[in-house]
């Protein structure tokens, strides 16, 4: 699974705490950290042929970027599950 904060936003909290329960629940997780361009998200995705790639975002302009990331994933033809979470997506 990899995790990401995207870009424009260094909220990191909720990203990291989901990381490590699943690594708790034996997933392996690779963490990108905060303010990560899409492109990045999307080369290490397909680099490390990951199963699912979540997103994190707190403020309201990381919503627009996790709908960036996910327009992106369907133009490149990105088949896998897309998690997206934070105060942005409630």
């Amino acid at each position: 699974i990899l995790l990401a904060t995207v870009k424009g936003d260094v909220h990191d909290i909720g990203k990291n705490i989901v990381g490590v329960v699943l690594q708790c629940n034996n997933y392996e997780i690779i963490d990108l950290g905060v303010m990560v361009p899409c492109e990045k998200i999307l080369k290490v995705a397909q680099e490390e042929n990951v199963d699912i790639i979540g997103l994190s975002g707190l403020i309201t302009p990381s919503l627009d970027e996790m709908v960036h990331v996910a327009k992106e994933m369907e133009r490149l033809d990105f088949n896998l599950p897309l998690l997206i979470g934070g105060a942005t997506t409630s």
